[in-house]
């Protein structure tokens, strides 16, 4: 059989900005599998652009009776092979620790491209009693979880939802701000444990002699996460290190944003995750980024 007939895949890890928030999950990687289905619309070859999403589940827990893990999108409009597999298996809340999991499956895959967006979950700046647990008494239990003092990507459009909403986080931004000034704040994983899992994880690629691509973090907004802009350009710093030292690619596409006069609105009001705007801005970086070579 061909080379021009076998189907192809391309695999995607990382965090919630790659799994995509809200109901429709839109992200960088969503938005690209629609850019690659506009470019193929003028194509002569007519490629299917399948894409899937993964990701662990408890099939107790979910339904007793499903016993599996997989959603997707598969281009039914399109049956022509050879399709592109576009497989997200980000999953919000999960950190590069877990990407080892993976590693068997994208083995099977033989993926012609890996694209890895770690880095921003492990690396904002956060109340340091994440680490300790040495909470003061007055923060309620259920507000002592990493992710529950940030700031809401967005409100509610019904009004009072929006009101309690938005009241609840200025709550809760002004007793992280008041916890970030009684101790340093600090990530969730430091800079040398971070950057030791990832080079581990890249050398389990290795052997699939497949193109991988590391993403640099995104500029975070400093007023929503104070010091982390600045923890933020030491992580890419180190990342683009340690692609150089391993022989993969390293794209600081966050520098393509920073020459954009309305960088902010690109941005949900966390200033972190990319709007439904900034995600298709990120997707024809990437676009451009992968070029023609393993399409």
């Amino acid at each position: 059989m061909g080379e021009d007939l076998i189907s192809r895949n391309w695999v995607f890890l990382g965090d919630s900005l790659t799994e995509g928030i809200g109901s429709q999950r839109v992200s960088h990687v969503s938005e690209l599998v629609d850019c690659l289905r506009a470019d193929d619309a003028n194509s002569p070859h007519h490629r299917a652009v399948h894409h899937m999403r993964l990701r662990e589940v408890d099939s107790q827990g979910f339904d007793r009776f499903v016993k599996f893990n997989v959603a997707g999108f598969i281009d039914r409009d399109k049956q022509i092979e050879p399709a592109l597999w576009v497989w997200n298996l980000g999953c919000e809340g999960r950190t590069i620790e877990e990407d080892f999991a993976w590693v068997p499956f994208v083995t099977n895959l033989r993926p012609e491209c890996i694209v890895i967006f770690r880095g921003g979950l492990e690396s904002i700046i956060r109340p340091a009693m994440i680490k300790d647990g040495s909470w003061p008494w007055w923060v309620p239990n259920s507000w002592r979880g990493y992710p529950t003092l940030d700031p809401r990507c967005y409100f509610s459009s019904t009004w009072w939802r929006k009101a309690k909403q938005s009241s609840l986080d200025k709550i809760k931004q002004g007793t992280r701000r008041k916890l970030l000034g009684l101790r340093p704040g600090k990530p969730l994983l430091d800079l040398e444990s971070f950057t030791t899992t990832y080079a581990e994880l890249l050398r389990q690629f290795r052997p699939l002699r497949t193109r991988v691509l590391v993403l640099g973090l995104l500029p975070v907004d400093d007023r929503s996460f104070p010091g982390s802009a600045e923890y933020f350009g030491r992580v890419n710093e180190e990342l683009k290190g340690l692609t150089d030292r391993l022989g993969v690619e390293f794209l600081d596409w966050g520098a393509h944003l920073t020459s954009l006069e309305m960088h902010r609105e690109l941005f949900y009001r966390d200033g972190f995750h990319p709007n439904h705007r900034g995600a298709k801005t990120l997707a024809e970086i990437l676009r451009r980024q992968l070029g023609e070579g393993v399409a």
